[in-house]
């Protein structure tokens, strides 16, 4: 019984050592350096990722650059209209050159040269013949004046003469032919003389605007009766609706502005007569957007007005630009000559718009002038067609007091009978 008893004992033992030295075991394992250093965290197994196909990185695509079509600017032209221009036997003789057979009337436009050049193109009317016929110069009432005058409007910076006027058959039909030779020997152009091969209108391109000329008178002194009824419809230009109606028309449709330059009125009258009332609104009816008026020697009255939905312009009477109907202190008041002296520069400025190709009358500018005498009373007289923009233009200093005095008290005349304009837009 004993060696049974002692026996499980000893095998009880062994099995408390074995248990014993698993775990020893297990403790020494934990402490490893591996596994167990002082002060750290047991690191996680690692799980090994799956191998994945990189994805191709995304290249954006430019657009090819388009350079932005700019808009074309809207064209513009400006043209400039001065008044009468009678040249009497003072004004010759003032132009006159000591000794020589040479006549220059340049200086008489000195002051209002600047004002003319700087338009696209300029138009003044001529009362008379000017032929190359040196003993038959005069004055009032048949007016022959040597074609120098044409150099001194081209030295201004005129561009186009209207000669279609009540002196313009003061020298017949050949005296007035040969004006307008003379007229185009200057380089510039004519309007309202006819040989009866060309065309009664012109046309100039400004800047690409297409503007028409055209030029009526109401008669000629009654020098018209030595002509056939022919003759007249082939040399000159008088009112007759159909025929006007006719030509404005035909112009119209090929211009982008259509100009009429028009000599009636009464003469010395301040206002309109019926007939240019009537006649102008006959005008822009038939397609004239301005109108230019000259004869009656005083200023009258400038409208803008709405025709169809378009704005015309019109000056009845410009003025006289140069002539020797002035007066002095001998003058009955009644009479009131000094308005003879008086006269307004028109510069018009066109618009076209380059999409739509229409043109307007985009601004319209009075400019005042006053011809001025110094010298008179002596053999000398010195002639001058002085711009007067402002009341304040002139310091004094290159005149004398009393001269630009007159100029003011000319433009104070002047003022009331015209409206500077501006279109505000399309």
């Amino acid at each position: 019984m004993k060696s049974i008893k002692t026996k499980c004992i000893i095998i009880a033992i062994l099995i408390l050592a074995v248990s014993l030295m698993a775990v020893g075991c297990i403790i020494n394992q934990s402490k490893t350096p591996e596994n167990n250093q002082a002060g750290t965290t047991p690191k996680p197994a690692v799980t090994e990722s799956p191998v994945s196909t990189p994805v191709p990185t995304s290249i954006p695509i430019t657009a090819p650059s388009v350079t932005p079509v700019p808009t074309p600017s809207p064209i513009t032209a400006t043209l400039v209209s001065a008044g009468d221009c009678v040249i009497h036997n003072t004004l010759q003789r003032a132009a006159k050159i000591d000794g020589e057979d040479r006549y220059d009337f340049t200086h008489m436009f000195e002051e209002i040269k600047p004002f003319v050049e700087s338009a696209d193109y300029s138009v003044v009317s001529y009362e008379g013949a000017a032929t190359n016929s040196r003993n038959d110069y005069s004055g009032f009432p048949y007016f022959n004046c040597p074609p120098e005058i044409f150099d001194a409007f081209k030295y201004s910076g005129f561009d186009l003469v209207n000669n279609a006027n009540n002196h313009q058959l003061d020298r017949r039909v050949k005296g007035m032919l040969e004006t307008r030779d003379n007229i185009r020997g200057r380089g510039l152009d004519v309007i309202g003389a006819y040989d009866g091969e060309e065309q009664r209108y012109i046309i100039k391109d400004l800047n690409g605007i297409n503007v028409g000329f055209m030029a009526y008178t109401y008669g000629s002194n009654g020098n018209e009766g030595l002509l056939t009824s022919e003759q007249i419809a082939k040399h000159l230009a008088f009112f007759d609706k159909a025929r006007m109606e006719k030509e404005i028309k035909e112009l119209e449709e090929k211009a982008d502005i259509t100009v009429v330059l028009m000599h009636w009125g009464h003469e010395y009258w301040r206002k309109p007569n019926e007939q240019q009332i009537s006649l102008s609104n006959d005008l822009f009816e038939w397609g004239a957007d301005v109108i230019l008026g000259s004869h009656p020697h005083v200023i009258q009255p400038t409208e803008v007005r709405t025709v169809n939905g378009e704005t015309k312009y019109i000056i009845y009477s410009m003025g006289n630009f140069l002539t020797n109907q002035w007066h002095e202190w001998f003058d009955n008041p009644k009479d009131k000559k000094w308005l003879r002296e008086d006269s307004i520069l028109v510069t018009i400025e066109f618009l076209k718009d380059p999409v739509t190709q229409k043109t307007v009358i985009n601004k319209v500018k009075h400019i005042p002038t006053w011809l001025s005498r110094e010298g008179v009373g002596t053999n000398t007289v010195i002639h001058r067609i002085l711009p007067v923009p402002t009341r304040d233009y002139y310091d004094n200093s290159h005149y004398p007091e009393e001269l630009i005095k007159k100029a003011y008290e000319s433009y104070d005349r002047t003022i009331d009978f015209f409206t500077d304009y501006e279109r505000e837009s399309f």
